[in-house]
């Protein structure tokens, strides 16, 4: 086997050891005393899904590649809640949720509007 086809499998092993990590790049990098630049290089290099036997690979295929997308969860109530947001419930029931910074002006022409009162600015 080829040196460079033996870095490439090494490399490989390490990415996938940090994919199943959990760690971010600097931690795992630090704990592996790996150089971050040159673990965010093999990162980020676009790999071939098979050895190429030649350079005339079609350009399609070379051009593919994934990278890492974390999905995070909605904030749930308690979550946006704990952001020092306001709640008003108006006598219909509704409820209003306003965030700090709210405009005065736009939630009195909301509130009219949902109480079906005239807007009086």
């Amino acid at each position: 086997m080829s040196e460079s086809r033996t870095v490439e499998l090494r490399w490989n092993a390490i990415l996938n050891d940090f994919r199943r990590s959990g760690l971010t790049q600097p931690e795992f990098c630090r704990r592996r005393d790996i150089s971050l630049s040159s673990f965010r290089y093999q990162f980020y290099k676009p790999r071939s899904s098979k050895p190429s036997t030649s350079d005339n690979s079609s350009s399609a295929g070379a051009q593919n590649h994934f990278l890492p997308v974390t999905i995070l969860p909605d904030p749930t109530p308690s979550t946006i809640a704990s952001q020092s947001q306001l709640e008003l419930v108006l006598s219909s029931g509704r409820r209003v949720a306003v965030a700090p910074g709210f405009d005065e002006k736009t939630l009195r022409r909301l509130i009219a509007i949902v109480e079906g009162f005239p807007c009086l600015d």
